[in-house]
């Protein structure tokens, strides 16, 4: 039995309100399964009114063709080409303008909408591909379904359907991904969804978003996807913070492990691409590329793409682990010593964060033991490096009191000696 209750006077209306909440709660109840009670709660049924709203406009909008794809190109950084690209949902609002997927996509999670909006996002991207292969473009699209959508009854047949519409559409070409720190606890039911797809279909899939779930590891190993995509959480910072650096070094070794592939979302800059590439990535997309575009954007972007020189350059030299580690720490302690100097040029209340000083905890303390570990250099020259890494961090230390005092221009005179510094320790390197 499923039971509706509410309780008055804390629910204070009249008997037919009464009776129509204590209705909506039974209602509520079968919902959550069944054999169980629902207390009626105002909040949550303003919650539940509201969904209800917002599910009912992005249904109308969805009608309206207010819904559409953006593209955001995905490249090869030793090689230099374009292979792929990730379709992007948005809205185009007639009023609020273009509304972006985390205004909108979190309330069609569960719903019936879900699997609607779901299956109009694969049909279109598989007629975008359709279309660029009518106008000789070949690339692969990257398609993102949540778990809810993947575990229903009409995910298959659909996909099927859909790439039945278009015969020219290679479905290899098709890369479906799922959000690793979605609901995935399921995990027998999606491996075999995914098995079913790739086996029969042909489509690849990735995990998306990784390393941000509960059990990463489980579903690394469980699921047979073919790609594992590091979050832009920790790329975007890999370069500053040594933890999110370990991250993501543990997670392209994972990767390479279970003999997956890997690609880096997030990267917004020439250095985080190439220290990217001296891990072991060379995979990638994000601002430093390019940002997502509409379709006939793509086209022009496509035409005008110049590789980015300096990562085509690593696939020139084969580097030593030691020529590895001695770039990647030339990579981090470069953008220490800009990051800590555009702060110590700029005004106090412009600046929103600063390098990490402390040696242990830094980059450059990580880095440090882990030479001292693999034995890179010989004992002397390892001390050094030690105590000239001490004399950069002792200096900036004393330049960050000093600005924080008030000491504006002893800081920034100062400088001169930290470059000096730095450059005794680069030498040493060397």
């Amino acid at each position: 039995a499923s039971s509706g209750i509410t309780l008055f006077p804390l629910d204070d209306g009249d008997i037919d309100t009464l009776l129509r909440h204590a209705d909506q709660a039974m209602y509520l109840a079968k919902q959550a399964g069944r054999n169980c009670y629902h207390l009626f709660n105002k909040e949550q049924e303003q919650e539940a009114t509201d969904k209800n709203y917002r599910l009912a406009e992005i249904s109308q909008a969805l009608k309206n063709n207010e819904l559409c794809l953006y593209y955001q190109p995905k490249v090869d950084m030793l090689a230099g080409n374009v292979f792929g690209v990730e379709a992007l949902i948005r809205w185009q609002h007639p009023e609020h303008g273009l509304i972006t997927p985390l205004e909108f996509l979190p309330i069609l999670d569960g719903s019936h909408l879900d699997i609607v909006v779901g299956e109009w996002v694969i049909d279109q991207a598989i007629l975008q591909l359709d279309l660029w292969l009518q106008q000789g473009i070949q690339l692969e699209i990257s398609i993102n379904v949540t778990s809810h959508y993947l575990l229903s009854d009409s995910f298959y047949t659909q996909l099927e359907h859909i790439l039945a519409k278009y015969p020219a559409v290679n479905a290899k070409s098709v890369q479906l991904e799922i959000l690793e720190s979605s609901n995935l606890s399921d995990v027998r039911a999606i491996s075999r969804i995914i098995k079913q797809c790739r086996d029969s279909l042909g489509i690849s899939f990735a995990l998306d978003d990784f390393g941000t779930g509960y059990s990463s590891l489980t579903h690394l190993r469980n699921l047979p996807a073919d790609t594992v995509k590091i979050d832009q959480s920790f790329v975007r910072d890999i370069l500053d913070d040594p933890n999110d650096y370990t991250i993501v070094d543990g997670v392209i070794r994972l990767a390479d492990s279970f003999n997956r592939y890997v690609i880096a979302e997030g990267v917004e800059t020439t250095a985080h691409g190439k220290m990217l590439i001296l891990m072991g990535c060379k995979k990638a997309q994000g601002y430093a590329i390019a940002k997502p575009m509409p379709a006939d954007q793509l086209l022009n972007w496509l035409s005008d793409y110049i590789p980015n020189q300096t990562w085509l350059a690593c696939s020139v030299n084969v580097l030593t682990t030691r020529e590895k580690q001695v770039l990647l720490f030339k990579l981090v302690s470069e953008q220490w010593l800009n990051y800590f100097e555009s702060n110590i040029q700029s005004s106090p209340e412009d600046i929103k964060g600063w390098p990490i000083l402390d040696r242990d905890s830094s980059h450059c303390g990580f880095w440090y033991k882990g030479a001292k570990k693999m034995q890179l250099f010989e004992d002397d020259r390892m001390n050094k490096l030690m105590q000239t890494q001490l004399q950069v961090c002792g200096i900036g230390q004393d330049l960050f009191d000093k600005y924080q005092h008030g000491y504006l221009d002893e800081a920034r005179n100062g400088l001169v000696k930290l470059h000096s510094a730095f450059d005794e320790m680069s030498a040493l390197l060397d």
